[in-house]
């Protein structure tokens, strides 16, 4: 606030005030005259005409000076500056009407949504707009929309469109919006008006160029804002799963931007429609963190967690990821069941996925080659053939579950028949078997492996600790290959013998893998079983090939109304986007990448007609736009680049005039009121 004087020399005029004051001290001659002759007297008589050459009627003289003073400001002209003043709207005969559909803008308070109320008070505006004033529209959340591609004088198709204006789940790009606006108004003056609440932290920074800009060009950017009192939301900003041998862990955090702790429900509903409720205590301003144990068995897929909120229910829901868990995931084929469980081909391979038995790790299906029948690629993820003598009869069937996403590990052992294994799974081998090799008496200690490469993915739990131990690892007989060349991407050796001769070889073939380790999961070829590094190994493994970073269909993340790419491995396949209702999502394809922009939250999944998803999609809200409050604001950015656009000025002159004329007529009042008392 501050105050200007149009007319400064005015303020001369002051030294009328000195007038009234004159007057009252002039020589007031008594009215009444009083003859006496005592000389005696004379000394009363002068301190008598001494108190009649006081100041008289003091509150008369206070009215006379204020009206003179009052004259005098008058005079001068003083305006009053105040701030939050708007410029008028209309004045320039081009208005653009800006109007934020973002995902914070659905926050109900007072029983309406802050989209409704500013929905109501646009349509409100340009219908009140003077005849012949040019109106633009532009809606705009995670990118602006020109709804009128030029200024028009139809009013009430403008209000007609803002009225229709629906919420979405995304962000606020003002910046867009505004950089819209400017191309409407050509360099012409005109006025912005924008309708929005403000939220958030980027909204206001993000676009502070181009209010400058539209400023510079000699328009008024209006900001209407609609907020909540006081903001208040509870959002559940992330949600993901810890994987694990005991069915893992989803870890949730919710987190409030009210003022109040607040007690939220929220359930986690697995993928093959699970309910896990609990209850969340969320301070205020803050976060809090949940844990919620995933049952020993869950159908892979997109998971949802939702907590009960009703000022934004749009960021209720957070979906995430969860692969397959349970006994179902690896099949073990024993292909030397022994007489005893020690003797077994598969115990120690048992004991590292299940150290704490059937109701803990990885429930492993164990069974004879047979057994490879009730192969189910809906159930199976990862496939161990362990020693197993022939697998002919089984080929193809091996051979189409590679190709559709599963896994399989091959070890070696006396069972295994070079001639067998070429012509049943040759095309998914390396390389063509050559069969075992002695490299070392057994009572000899053979070679040993070279520590891995940690940066591999496979091998990078081992960064810290544990890649040493590999080197303790120690092999006498070894299956062995027709030479080959490694192929990145396609085919890599991942482990080694000293010896040079290959110890661990992935093929990735179609959509999944196949790993062959050149040794035995027992005793009968080398010692790995009684080494340290065996159970992690093992188990990260099997979570490499059939939990998150393994093959199978992939796992992306997605953001509302912004594209999500998936890498096609085949540009002759087809695939359509649906959601989990089954509804089919507009996508398109460009170079290698299948393209789709969702604009709603939930679960996704890329598909080929008749065969199980390429791909799963978790899409979720953007977490910044969960935050209500105002972090930045239109109108101190404007005052910071044109302080005269939002300030509103008061005219003090003729207020002050009157303030003169009645304080003259009460003083003449107070006069004759006195001359005839």
């Amino acid at each position: 606030m501050s105050l200007s004087l149009l007319a400064p020399l005015g303020l001369a005029l002051g030294l009328l005030l000195a007038l009234p004051i004159a007057a009252h001290l002039a020589r007031q001659v008594p009215r009444d005259r009083q003859v006496f002759g005592a000389m005696l007297l004379l000394e009363r008589v002068v301190k008598r005409l001494r108190r009649r050459r006081r100041i008289k009627d003091p509150w008369l003289l206070l009215l006379r000076l204020l009206a003179a003073a009052a004259l005098v400001l008058a005079i001068a002209a003083p305006a009053l500056s105040l701030r939050g003043g708007l410029p008028a709207v209309g004045g320039s005969g081009r208005v653009i009407v800006l109007v934020d559909s973002s995902l914070s803008m659905s926050l109900v308070d007072g029983g309406t949504t802050l989209l409704q109320r500013a929905r109501q008070d646009a349509a409100r505006m340009v219908r009140s707009l003077g005849e012949g004033v040019l109106v633009g529209l532009v809606v705009f959340g995670d990118d602006a929309v020109r709804i009128t591609p030029t200024l028009t004088p139809d009013h009430e198709r403008v209000a007609a469109r803002i009225e229709a204006v629906e919420p979405s789940a995304g962000t606020s790009d003002l910046r867009s919006a505004l950089l819209d606006a400017r191309r409407l108004l050509a360099s012409e003056r005109g006025e912005v008006v924008v309708f929005t609440d403000e939220a958030g932290p980027r909204i206001v920074a993000e676009a502070e160029g181009e209010i400058e800009r539209l400023v510079a060009a000699g328009a008024s950017v209006v900001p209407r804002v609609f907020a909540g009192s006081p903001a208040r939301n509870v959002a559940v900003t992330s949600a993901s799963y810890g994987d694990g041998l005991e069915g893992g862990q989803v870890t949730l955090r919710v987190t409030s931007y009210g003022p109040d702790p607040v007690e939220v429900g929220c359930e986690v509903t697995l993928p093959d429609g699970q309910r896990i409720p609990i209850f969340v205590d969320v301070p205020p301003l803050g976060d809090a963190e949940e844990r919620i144990t995933v049952p020993t068995e869950a159908a892979g897929g997109v998971g949802e967690v939702r907590c009960d909120d009703a000022d934004l229910p749009l960021d209720d829901s957070r979906f995430f990821h969860l692969p397959r868990v349970g006994a179902s995931r690896v099949l073990v084929v024993d292909g030397d069941p022994g007489d005893t469980p020690v003797r077994s081909e598969v115990y120690f391979l048992e004991r590292a996925l299940a150290p704490w038995g059937s109701r803990s790790g990885v429930q492993l299906d164990i069974m004879t080659p047979a057994g490879l029948a009730d192969l189910d690629p809906q159930r199976h993820r990862v496939v161990f053939l362990a020693n197993v003598a022939d697998p002919r009869p089984f080929g193809p069937r091996l051979v189409e579950f590679v190709r559709r996403g599963g896994n399989v590990v091959v070890t070696g052992g006396d069972n295994v028949t070079a001639d067998r294994y070429n012509a049943a799974i040759g095309s998914l081998l390396p390389a063509p078997l050559r069969g075992g090799r002695s490299v070392a008496d057994a009572e000899e200690q053979g070679v040993a492996i070279v520590p891995p490469d940690v940066s591999r993915p496979l091998f990078a739990p081992f960064r810290r600790a544990g890649k040493s131990a590999f080197s303790r690892i120690r092999g006498h007989t070894l299956l062995t290959f027709d030479p080959y060349t490694d192929v990145p991407d396609e085919m890599e050796t991942l482990l080694t013998w000293d010896n040079g001769m290959p110890a661990m070889v992935e093929r990735k073939i179609g959509l999944g893998r196949v790993v062959v380790y050149t040794g035995t999961l027992d005793l009968a070829w080398g010692n790995l079983p009684l080494q340290s590094v065996f159970m992690p190994l093992v188990q990260r493994l099997v979570g490499w090939l059939g939990g998150e970073a393994g093959a199978g269909p992939a796992r992306l993340d997605g953001t509302v109304g912004h594209p999500v790419e998936l890498e096609l491995p085949d540009l002759a396949m087809e695939p359509v986007v649906r959601t989990a209702a089954g509804e089919e999502v507009h996508s398109r394809v460009e170079a290698s990448r299948l393209v789709f922009v969702p604009h709603r939250t939930g679960a996704y999944k890329i598909e080929i007609e008749s065969t199980p998803p390429l791909a799963w999609v978790a899409v979720n809200t953007d977490p910044v736009e969960s935050d209500v409050r105002p972090y930045g604001s239109i109108a101190a950015v404007e005052r910071e680049i044109a302080p005269e656009l939002l300030t509103r000025k008061v005219d003090l002159a003729r207020p002050l005039l009157g303030m003169s004329l009645g304080l003259l007529v009460v003083q003449a009042l107070a006069a004759f009121g006195r001359r005839t008392a």
